[in-house]
């Protein structure tokens, strides 16, 4: 009775970790236990028992080996892109970004609400990124945007398609050339172009 009890110790410290998966050492000062590299499930007390082992352990190292990859793999790629932060305060802004955020025409630069309040509590009635005073009219405004374009601004150029777009700025609707805009956008690396 007492043979099997200790077995059933055994198995939980391996199972904790505290153990050597192959002879059952206990981990201590003097006995070091290192986890299996591959997937992290066991641990041994020297390479011995981890060669020993490893007809045993084999499969389920394989098995979780591959687990931990796809979570490696999976866990990337959920950043948002660069333009989703204030170029400020460096906070991303909050979804669904038009709605916290406004976007200056001298810059192309989208800066969040609670930098653009900041800026008007400290007097500043320009852009509070670059400081270029604000646009007068349309006129000037579609004259900012069409600057930054002519240095082939991505952002600029998006901007200017979604203009076209949607008859704003003092130009006439224009689909195909809002098309022919985003499409040099998203050449030259615009996310927003390509939604």
């Amino acid at each position: 009775v007492g043979g099997g009890n200790s077995g059933g110790l055994a198995d939980e410290l391996v199972k904790r970790g505290e153990a050597c998966a192959n002879c059952g050492k206990q981990g201590s000062d003097t006995v070091k236990l290192k986890n299996c590299t591959a997937c992290r499930l066991v641990k041994y007390c020297g390479v011995d028992c981890q060669r020993a082992h490893r007809k045993q352990h084999k499969k389920a190292c394989k098995q979780r080996a591959a687990e931990l990859k796809d979570e490696e793999l999976y866990s990337q790629g959920h950043e948002r892109p660069e333009g989703d932060f204030c170029p400020i305060c460096t906070l991303p802004i909050p979804l669904p970004m038009g709605d916290h955020s406004g976007i200056n025409a001298c810059c192309m630069k989208r800066v969040c609400d609670g930098c653009i309040l900041a800026a008007r509590q400290r007097g500043l009635r320009g852009c509070p990124f670059c400081r270029t005073p604000r646009p007068a009219d349309e006129a000037s405004q579609l004259a900012m945007v069409q600057k930054r374009v002519s240095k082939r601004d991505a952002e600029a150029i998006n901007h200017l398609g979604n203009q076209h777009f949607y008859g704003r700025l003092g130009l006439t609707k224009d689909v195909p050339r809002a098309i022919e805009l985003w499409t040099e956008a998203a050449e030259l690396g615009s996310v927003d172009a390509l939604s």
